[in-house]
């Protein structure tokens, strides 16, 4: 008799689990990977990612997390305008858009909950200019 090598967790992970794996996504994802350069980051990280049921703002209670994006975390809504820099040879501007990367955090948070053994999934969701709920797809 073979037994199935990849087992499926009834149970939705716990917000904790699911904070820890913000943190970690928001890190690789916005950081450089340098402890001292990203030290604004990891303080954030620290003190920014609430249960949304007991979260400081209320915003979104009936959601997992509320993310406070006032302190060094990059808000969902954020849109980064690079002027043309002719003396460094970049002629032309550019546009970035951090829900471009909020898409890849969701992404690793979903692909590890996967690993995991859950089934569940999530997504982030702005809510203002200062903060991002995660849902329960």
């Amino acid at each position: 008799m073979q037994l199935n090598s990849t087992l499926t967790k009834t149970k939705r992970p716990s917000w904790r689990t699911i904070a820890n794996l913000y943190r970690d996504g928001l890190r690789q994802v916005f950081g450089c990977g340098d402890d001292e350069l990203d030290d604004y980051l990891i303080k954030a990280l620290k003190t920014s990612v609430h249960r949304a049921s007991e979260a400081p703002g209320q915003w979104s209670p009936d959601s997992i997390l509320e993310i406070y994006c006032e302190s060094g975390i990059p808000n969902a809504t954020d849109i980064n305008e690079i002027p043309p820099m002719p003396e460094f040879g970049f002629m032309e501007g550019s546009c970035t858009y951090n829900s471009d990367r909020w898409y890849k955090v969701d992404d690793y948070v979903n692909q590890t909950l996967n690993l995991m053994g859950y089934s569940q999934r999530v997504y982030y969701e702005p809510y203002n200019a200062a903060v991002v709920n995660i849902h329960w797809s």
